[in-house]
């Protein structure tokens, strides 16, 4: 055994079978100066355009979805805005074609209910036949104010 510690004890080498020298390795290791591999400059900087060009693209979708987003919400929101005014609509026109609304609307503008009606029946010749005895109504009198 020695007292040397593992990484300064010299390790032999073999080559083909057989046992060489153990070769002393030196505490310095000096690292050989290399210079720049300047044919791999275009390339890197290819990649790191790409890159660069890519992470742009990335936010400007990015910021074009938020945008959209937006103008979805202010949009939906006018839809609900205006179905609820169609359905407000709606309620007012089933209102006015009411019987009782229609009768009140005849009274406002002077016609009386006809007690006797006549009918037109159209054949599927294209002839009519009246149906019933048409009478004109009677104006009912008009009412006398106490007065």
């Amino acid at each position: 055994m020695t007292a040397l510690p593992v990484e300064h004890r010299p390790r032999p080498q073999r080559v083909a079978g057989r046992r060489l020298q153990a070769v002393k390795v030196s505490q310095q290791r000096t690292l050989p100066v290399v210079a720049p591999d300047t044919r791999r400059a275009p390339f890197i900087a290819l990649v790191l355009l790409l890159i660069g060009a890519g992470l742009i693209a990335l936010l400007v979708l990015n910021t074009a979805i938020a945008a959209d987003s937006f103008v979805e919400r202010s949009l939906n929101s006018q839809i609900e805005q205006l179905a609820l005014q169609e359905q407000h609509l709606r309620q007012e026109v089933n209102a006015a074609q009411a019987p009782a609304a229609l009768a009140r609307a005849a009274a406002e503008q002077g016609m009386i209910p006809n007690s006797t009606p006549g009918f037109l029946v159209v054949n599927p010749d294209g002839t009519t036949q009246v149906i019933g005895a048409a009478k004109p109504a009677a104006r009912p009198a008009p009412p006398v104010g106490n007065r």
